[in-house]
């Protein structure tokens, strides 16, 4: 058996940990579930950019389910905001998470010393 280390053991442990393809779809699935269980929070930003914080709180504007995204008062929600408040809150929610794991791993590894995932066999 070789001592050469393996070609994985240079990489860090946020890199190994996402080229997993068990992880991977653990991660779409564990991101879309965050996703649609916030999508309120876009929904409320979306009232919020269109009519302001008060009709929000005070006057009990929402959004109605369905297509095509209306108010609460009866008019369609424009476009652009629509677009812009669903890019957006995606964008924050996948990249804030995936960046908050990545440093989280390295972190992790820093405390934990370098290569503490490798497994030298023991000496009989």
């Amino acid at each position: 058996m070789s001592n050469a280390p393996s070609p994985s053991s240079n990489e860090d442990l946020a890199t190994r940990v996402f080229n997993s393809k068990s992880f991977g779809v653990a991660w779409v699935v564990f991101l879309a579930v965050v996703v649609t269980s916030l999508w309120w929070v876009r929904d409320a930003a979306l009232v919020w950019l269109v009519y302001g914080q008060d009709a929000y709180f005070h006057r009990g504007v929402r959004l109605l389910p369905g297509k095509p995204i209306r108010f609460s008062t009866g008019e369609l929600a424009p476009r652009w905001a629509d677009m812009v408040t669903g890019f957006g809150f995606f964008a924050v929610i996948v990249f804030g998470l995936s960046l908050l794991l990545i440093v989280g791993l390295r972190l992790y590894e820093r405390v934990r010393g370098r290569h503490f995932s490798e497994r030298r066999p023991i000496d009989s």
